[in-house]
């Protein structure tokens, strides 16, 4: 079920949050918390029932784990760490990178295998429940009761895409009410923040995607201009795409009372690329930090300008994998690895202050590159973008695209050119949920986005949400 389909908006969520609102009131916040489970596991089942057996499998496995490791002594407690880590990993990569590393292996030796449909959301509820064991492995949190867990873990609002949770931040709030603000305030915010989310999705990333389509449909024809607007175009497709999921998430989180994290912050105004992975993918950049990087320059000894940056170009390698099985997403990993190495090591060594507005230019131009591999089929069609984006013959031509994006004086009034200077001018949602206020025109702009969204809904069919993918 779509976060920005008429049955999730009109049906769904209306039913999940008044049941919600209605048991905690009458009956308690357990009972509640017991029609949040039922409901989320719905929601996950809702588009194929058999992947929810995997999700309830893998839940059961952890909340397991989680209780024996409360409950015996090393060495065991590490054991059982190791084993119940591996397995998780090993379901992972069952599911989404055996026929890819197989597909490495010579034809006379590889097996016969076939292709797995890839179970909706198992990249992110793998990764909540990795952090889980971690977390309580190093005593920071304790071991969850199967309701606690089985909730934290398929919660609706992130089960598919996130954001990453952390048990600790989570689970209290099923008990009990932890906000700093009434509820008809949360509630309020969680649906301004879910306007802006269905907004940023429908209107402005659905009208990128047209364009970005229609260019890596036909990378060898592009010309240099069409090359530029093509990558651009998916360059902000993707942040509205997901950020746009992201403030629906939140946003229906809040109107159950439960705060999760933002994802993004304004990510298109940042001045390095270490910047840019503080603002982008909030949640993901901090698994990466906590449970990926750190733990290995710790495994590599002295740490030091070498370590760290091997640790970093490792660790990113990684995470390129984690978005799916292909060579341009470990590529993506890699430059990024390698941005990030080349900025801490300009940093540490104190080397020229760079001026902010080129600081800027040099990490979008980055980040727009590398999205031209985390986009592309393949690396030909990667190579091949990228080539075109140096001028060469008529690069002025507009053919390719002329049909999705006519030059016309109306250009300047068209979502796509609205996004572009909404992304990298406006406040972001993190920036407007902090200033939010219970005041008319609040209530108008979130009247008002709705109104344009489901136009736009009604207007055209929906298109997935790009991180369904991974």
């Amino acid at each position: 079920m779509l976060f920005h389909s008429f049955p999730y908006i009109f049906a769904f969520l209306p039913a999940v949050v008044l049941g919600h609102a209605v048991l905690t009131v009458r009956v308690g916040r357990r009972a509640a918390q017991v029609w949040l489970l039922g409901c989320s596991l719905f929601f996950y089942g809702y588009a194929q029932s058999t992947w929810l057996l995997l999700l309830c499998g893998c839940i059961l496995l952890n909340w397991a784990a989680g209780r024996a490791l409360a409950a015996v002594q090393e060495p065991r407690r590490k054991a059982v760490f190791v084993a119940a880590l591996t397995l998780d990993i090993l379901i992972l990569c069952c599911f989404k990178y055996v026929n890819f590393f197989f597909g490495m292996v010579p034809a006379a030796l590889r097996p016969a295998l076939s292709e797995w449909t890839l179970p909706l959301g198992i990249s992110f509820f793998t990764l909540t429940q990795v952090m889980y064991l971690v977390d309580t492995y190093q005593g920071l949190n304790a071991p969850n009761s199967l309701l606690d867990h089985a909730t934290m873990v398929s919660l609706f609002p992130y089960v598919t895409m996130g954001p990453l949770v952390r048990s600790r931040a989570i689970v209290a709030q099923f008990t009990g009410y932890t906000l700093s603000v009434s509820r008809a305030e949360a509630a309020s915010r969680g649906l301004f923040l879910f306007a802006i989310g269905l907004f940023k999705k429908t209107v402005l990333a659905d009208a990128l995607a047209r364009i970005a389509d229609a260019g890596y449909r036909a990378p060898g024809s592009l010309s240099t201009a069409e090359a530029w607007v093509t990558t651009l175009a998916y360059t902000l497709q993707i942040y509205f795409d997901f950020s746009g999921y992201s403030d629906m998430a939140v946003g229906a989180a809040l109107m159950l009372g439960i705060e999760i994290p933002q994802n993004f912050n304004a990510p298109y105004r940042s001045k390095s690329i270490s910047e840019f992975w503080q603002r982008w993918h909030i949640s993901l950049s901090n698994f990466i930090t906590s449970y990926l990087y750190t733990p290995m320059l710790r495994a590599m000894g002295v740490a030091s300008l070498t370590t760290s940056a091997a640790a970093t170009l490792l660790a990113m390698g990684i995470a390129g994998l984690w978005h799916g099985p292909a060579w341009t997403y470990i590529i993506f990993g890699l430059l990024h690895g390698a941005g990030l190495a080349v900025n801490q090591i300009w940093r540490k060594k104190k080397l020229a202050k760079i001026p902010n507005w080129l600081g800027w230019a040099l990490t979008f131009g980055f980040v727009n590159l590398t999205f031209v591999f985390f986009r592309s089929p393949d690396v030909r069609t990667a190579l091949s973008v990228s080539g075109r984006l140096i001028p060469q013959g008529q690069w002025s031509d507009f053919t390719v695209l002329n049909s999705v994006l006519p030059l016309t004086p109306f250009l300047l009034f068209r979502p796509a050119v609205i996004g572009a200077v909404v992304a990298v001018l406006f406040r972001s949602s993190a920036e407007m949920d902090k200033g939010f206020r219970l005041q008319p025109v609040t209530a108008f702009a979130t009247a008002a986005l709705l109104l344009v969204a489901l136009y736009f809904m009604n207007s055209a069919p929906a298109k997935q949400f790009v991180y369904f993918a991974f």
